[in-house]
């Protein structure tokens, strides 16, 4: 077990608005202690009741498609 550090650069523009960089991914979320909603560069939204352990996920558009096997 070692030391470990999250590379990740968090910008607070407002009191409601955050922007997140990491290493894979980008992410914008708005709200404040009652409602969060969040949106990465994957097409993921998540919104949370904060404190109530309360979310939904859903992702936006359709992923790669599966190529058919032709039967």
């Amino acid at each position: 077990m070692g030391l470990h550090f999250r590379k990740r650069l968090s910008l607070k523009l407002t009191k409601f608005f955050k922007v997140n960089f990491n290493k894979k991914s980008k992410s914008v979320t708005v709200g404040g202690k009652k409602v969060k909603v969040t949106v990465n560069d994957k097409n993921k939204i998540t919104a949370s009741l904060p404190g109530t352990g309360v979310s939904y996920d859903t992702t936006l558009g359709k992923g790669k498609k599966k190529k058919s096997s032709g039967k």
